[in-house]
């Protein structure tokens, strides 16, 4: 069973801002995020906010859940949260990786092909341009 250790909100420049989960038990999905309107994404665990990160008008949110499971059920939940921007063509990416098992955070300047956690992700079609790696 997945649990609900850490949860996010979204805060929008208009001073709203939208829960993961609400009040009554409902869920906010990933692509709800008006990311037009984004200034900054927080992790919180039950009443603790865990991570703030800010937000620019050309920076764009990374976020995913990632899940290790065995045969025996849940390993380890990691949640990847960050911000990309494209500059003169060049994409730059930071990343930060909140584990529930133990609350220990790890960094990646970005997504690394075969990093158990930072692997690429696949674009969500609500996250808008295109992520492109440089080549």
């Amino acid at each position: 069973m997945l649990t609900d250790k850490y949860y996010w909100i979204a805060r929008y420049d208009d001073g709203k801002f939208l829960s993961q989960i609400n009040p009554d038990g409902s869920r906010n999905s990933y692509q709800d995020i008006q990311r037009d309107k984004l200034i900054a994404f927080e992790m919180w665990q039950e009443s603790n906010r865990v991570l703030f990160i800010r937000f620019k008008k050309s920076q764009r949110l990374i976020w995913r859940r990632r899940v290790e499971m065995s045969p025996q059920g849940i390993v380890e939940i990691c949640h990847l949260v960050g911000k990309q921007e494209t500059i003169n063509g060049k994409n730059y990416q930071g990343i930060i990786g909140l584990f529930e098992s133990d609350g220990r955070i790890e960094t990646a300047g970005k997504f690394e092909e075969g990093h158990p956690w930072f692997f690429p992700v696949v674009v969500h079609p609500n996250e808008g341009e295109e992520w492109k790696e440089d080549k």
